[in-house]
């Protein structure tokens, strides 16, 4: 098995089985300010700061502040580390899907893709045309992106939004079924008391589903939790 990228955290690594499963997608789900893309950043930093790439898309406005801080205390410096993450920005759900297909020409130069997050533009989209067909469409950049991982040895990860399910009241993954498909690791964020977070696996080939861990986001980096 080859080795798998990690998130910079020792708990977080733990329940994913040493951390990002290469040749696989993982996702991440969460409320907002839960710490999602806290993590996938983090992995993207401990990439970098090891030597390697990484590639991330963004479509929420990734704070560039916060990859500084999350590369600073490092041996290489921030301006180093960060020249190791390509970053692809995406304004709209076209512009999205382009990214997507465009990760094809960074495959050799990366050892991990992040989608951060897959389904804010699906939230509109959904809005404007056949919620169907744009969550197909999701489907498909997911599907893409796996294709790469397996035939590449990449790390894909992508954070994803929550709804509230009007039937149990809970807050579930935006997407469901369909983007848990392409997924071989699935897990929940939250945020609980003081600051503290919790990621909880629901999807995985070796963990049972409910294992979770406790971790904190520090100003530098992440951290695991008592």
């Amino acid at each position: 098995m080859s080795e798998r990228i990690s998130t910079g955290c020792g708990a977080v690594d733990e329940l994913l089985g040493g951390g990002f499963e290469r040749g696989a997608v993982t996702q991440v789900y969460g409320p907002p300010a839960a710490g999602k893309t806290n993590i996938v950043l983090s992995a993207a930093v401990e990439l970098a700061a090891n030597g390697d790439s990484a590639l991330l898309i963004d479509t929420e406005g990734v704070s560039v502040d916060r990859l500084e801080q999350l590369a600073s205390g490092r041996d290489d410096p921030v301006e180093e580390i960060a020249s190791r993450i390509v970053i692809s920005e995406a304004l709209t759900f076209d512009e999205q899907e382009e990214a997507v297909r465009d990760v094809e020409g960074f495959v050799d130069a990366v050892d991990l893709v992040v989608l951060d997050s897959a389904t804010g533009f699906y939230r509109l989209q959904r809005t404007e045309q056949d919620e169907g067909e744009a969550l197909r469409a999701v489907g498909r950049q997911l599907a893409h992106l796996l294709s790469l991982a397996r035939r590449h040895d990449l790390a894909v990860a992508f954070t994803n939004q929550v709804f509230t399910d009007p039937d149990s009241e809970q807050a579930r993954a935006l997407g469901g079924h369909t983007l848990n498909h392409w997924s071989a690791t699935v897990v929940r964020v939250e945020r609980f008391r003081g600051g503290n977070r919790r990621a909880t696996v629901e999807k995985h080939r070796a963990k049972p589903a409910g294992e979770s861990a406790r971790f904190r986001i520090t100003g530098d980096g992440l951290e695991s939790g008592e």
